[in-house]
């Protein structure tokens, strides 16, 4: 898939993901759940945990621990990539 998975719904998850960052213990975390993810992208739970998988098999997310998540500097590098094509 790549960059075209980019292009679409999951970037815009990626989008919300980055810009809620969070740095706890000096890492970088992303403090939603999938249920709030899902609520403030007005998409089902069951497409954000199934977005994430797919994100996850194409190592743009990692989990950390159960319901937290990071984004992989690939994940960034895209995001800061399409930012600066936008603007």
């Amino acid at each position: 898939m790549g960059i075209k998975l980019l292009l679409n719904d999951y970037y815009d998850l990626l989008k919300l993901m980055h810009d809620n960052e969070a740095i706890i213990l000096d890492e970088k975390v992303i403090p939603l759940t999938q249920q709030q993810i899902a609520a403030t992208l007005n998409y089902s739970k069951m497409k954000v945990n199934s977005m994430f998988g797919v994100l996850q098999k194409e190592g743009f997310v990692e989990q950390k621990t159960r319901g937290k998540y990071v984004l992989t500097d690939t994940a960034e590098s895209i995001i800061k990539t399409i930012e600066k094509l936008s603007d």
